[in-house]
């Protein structure tokens, strides 16, 4: 009996998709469950001194996975936070981790913040970009401080997410001293990598060319594409996508959206979002959510929160194509419809694994004097993501299942492996 049951934590697609598989290479019910279950939940509280008065914020650190090497997740700041979320995006990095074939396992923490509630605590007006990193700022160097030797230690190895960046990083290693300690550090700190910060769009807008080419039979050039979400991986996405010709006709973000039918300039919208904080107002047209998930495009890209499309919108969804950019943001009984009509799917597990894969090259040459060039850890990050891809895309010929299933059965294959090897099972 597993008692993690009872804190409504297994009821999702990626536990589904482990199932499935797991039965498929004839494993036992309790070596499935053990892939499943995290190793361990840590529930804590951080008391913060923010601008002159004393803050709690409840958190989640979910150690899932290290049986392929330390726990490897990033730090999201979200008014959102769960136990359920966290553990699930921690079970996600354990098989995005092994289907990209890097030893690394599965970890996430999610620490809660209602920016509503600062706002008027602090009587600022949304949207302070500024007031916001000093909050985000506070909150990662006290977590530092409450966490050190985990992360000296190289137990979990923590980067940005939602809600954090490289600044946020450059906290916990002033914390810990060692540049092996966290991932995702800014330009010209100890440790840093060229190209990291870009790479998890990068390796998303990569994979995009390849699913147009293997499952579409289009070209990028010419190919219309909506984004849903412009923050780090986005904007990025956008970006190169633009630059190999591909038209972007809608992009939406947390404040709005934009369409144009002719094609989005995107280096002009990125410039205007970074001095608004939003996209929204640039351009005369504006766009929903809803009606982004309903445009009639090559390629879908939901690039922003997890559970987005379920059911319902999967009903209208009109793209040829699916890339998930985002960490689970078709829902499973959304998966099930978007599987019904046909519509191709690149798994998170896959379409988004650029950015930990270059975390494993910052990782491993963080006491190197030598330092990489952006370039090499873009070939890097192709040659890791096209092998994962086209495994995925063999197995699911075979077995004739979707790529999301077959991703995860390869993932699940490598992670028992690991686990039988070092006896955790």
């Amino acid at each position: 009996m597993n008692f993690y049951y009872n804190l409504n934590i297994h009821n999702t697609r990626s536990v589904y998709y482990i199932k499935s598989g797991g039965k498929r290479l004839g494993l036992r019910e309790e070596e499935i469950e053990a892939i499943i279950s995290p190793q361990e939940i840590r529930i804590f509280r951080l008391s913060c001194k923010i601008l002159g008065k004393t803050l709690n914020f409840p958190g989640i650190m979910c150690l899932h996975n290290d049986a392929r090497g330390p726990y490897k997740g990033g730090i999201r700041i979200s008014n959102d936070v769960d136990i359920a979320e966290t553990v699930e995006l921690a079970r996600l990095m354990t098989l995005k981790t092994a289907i990209s074939d890097i030893e690394f396992g599965g970890g996430k923490t999610g620490i809660t913040v209602d920016w509503n509630y600062l706002y008027k605590l602090y009587d600022r007006r949304p949207i302070d970009i500024q007031f916001e990193k000093i909050v985000r700022l506070d909150i990662v160097e006290y977590l530092a401080q409450m966490y050190r030797d985990t992360f000296k230690n190289h137990i979990y190895v923590p980067a940005p997410d939602l809600g954090t960046g490289p600044e946020e990083m450059a906290f916990i290693y002033n914390e810990t001293l060692d540049p092996a300690s966290v991932t995702g550090k800014p330009e010209g700190v100890h440790g840093w990598l060229p190209g990291r910060r870009e790479s998890t769009g990068y390796g998303c807008a990569f994979i995009t060319k390849k699913f147009l080419q293997e499952c579409l039979d289009r070209d990028v050039q010419g190919s219309t594409i909506a984004i849903q979400g412009f923050g780090n991986v986005g904007s990025h996405l956008a970006k190169y996508l633009h630059e190999d010709g591909a038209k972007i006709v809608g992009i939406t973000d947390l404040y709005g959206g934009v369409y144009n039918e002719n094609g989005i300039d995107i280096p002009a919208l990125i410039e205007y979002a970074k001095k608004n904080g939003t996209i929204l107002g640039f351009g005369s047209s504006n766009l929903t959510n809803e009606e982004l998930f309903s445009l009639s495009v090559d390629v879908l890209i939901p690039a922003a929160t997890g559970n987005v499309i379920n059911s319902e919108v999967a009903k209208n969804i009109k793209a040829k194509g699916i890339v998930e950019a985002a960490n689970n943001p078709i829902t499973l009984d959304g998966m099930h419809v978007i599987e019904e009509r046909g519509i191709p799917v690149v798994p998170d597990i896959i379409a988004n694994s650029g950015g930990v894969i270059a975390s494993m090259e910052e990782y491993s040459r963080s006491l190197s004097a030598l330092k990489v060039k952006k370039e090499d850890v873009f070939s890097i990050i192709e040659e890791k993501l096209q092998q994962g891809f086209m495994d995925s895309l063999k197995l699911s010929k075979e077995l004739n299942i979707n790529m999301c299933e077959s991703a995860i059965q390869i993932a699940v294959e490598r992670v028992y492996m690991a686990m039988k090897n070092r006896r955790y099972i």
